[in-house]
């Protein structure tokens, strides 16, 4: 993966995104990890609301999180997440959830495939609208 400009989504862990111990919860990393796409696909041009009624949708077909170093109530992370595009109807996100000391907490990878909401089939080609925004999001915010 060559790192570009990352798209960035800033948060701060609040008590509902931890354990009692105050560690943030597994589950709420998949909530980032969405929340970070959506927002970078807003902000390059392409709104999930117009995927949807274009018939189209980007399940998840694979996640893997590595667990570097604990995240805790109160913490300001950033989410960085790089997509990589290839012919290939795959989309990979590589994220790292990081500090402002620029510490490595946690790096996930999403694999996204574009399918047709109709018969579930895997688009091959993707559609005008699509591939221009995609574009945008393998270069990064500028």
């Amino acid at each position: 993966m060559i790192k570009k400009h990352p798209w960035v989504l800033n948060k701060t862990v609040l008590p509902q995104h931890t354990d009692h111990a105050g560690v943030m919860w597994h589950g709420a990393y998949l909530n980032w990890l969405e929340e970070s796409r959506i927002k970078a696909l807003n902000e390059s041009g392409l709104y999930y609301s117009e995927l949807l009624n274009n018939n189209f949708e980007f399940p998840v077909s694979m996640l893997t999180i590595k667990y570097k170093v604990p995240i805790r109530l109160n913490d300001e992370i950033n989410i960085n997440s790089y997509f990589e595009f290839s012919k290939s109807p795959k989309i990979v996100i590589h994220s790292e959830f990081v500090d402002k000391n620029k510490i490595v907490f946690t790096e996930a990878i999403v694999n996204l495939v574009l399918i047709s909401k109709t018969d579930f089939s895997i688009i091959r080609r993707r559609p005008e609208f699509i591939d221009k925004a995609f574009k945008k999001l393998f270069v990064g915010p500028k």
